[in-house]
């Protein structure tokens, strides 16, 4: 199933204790969806980029995708 960016806030932050990474740009497509993601707190603190998320994954997929993103 398809992610929105509610469903992809939720899971990159699944505590609710504060946001680790900030959207400031979401562009969905047909295929690939793309974000401007900040990282807030490590291990992403200090890292921003674009990055193209597949759109037909789950959020938790979607997710998991941008936080690795972010990291390599």
């Amino acid at each position: 199933m398809a992610f929105t960016e509610a469903s992809l806030v939720a899971q990159i932050d699944t505590t609710g204790q504060g946001r680790t990474i900030t959207l400031q740009t979401y562009q969905p497509g047909p295929t690939i969806t793309t974000v401007y993601a900040v990282g807030v707190v490590a291990p992403y603190a200090g890292r921003s980029r674009w990055v193209d998320l597949t759109s037909s994954n789950s959020a938790a997929q979607a997710a998991t995708q941008l936080q690795n993103a972010l990291t390599a």
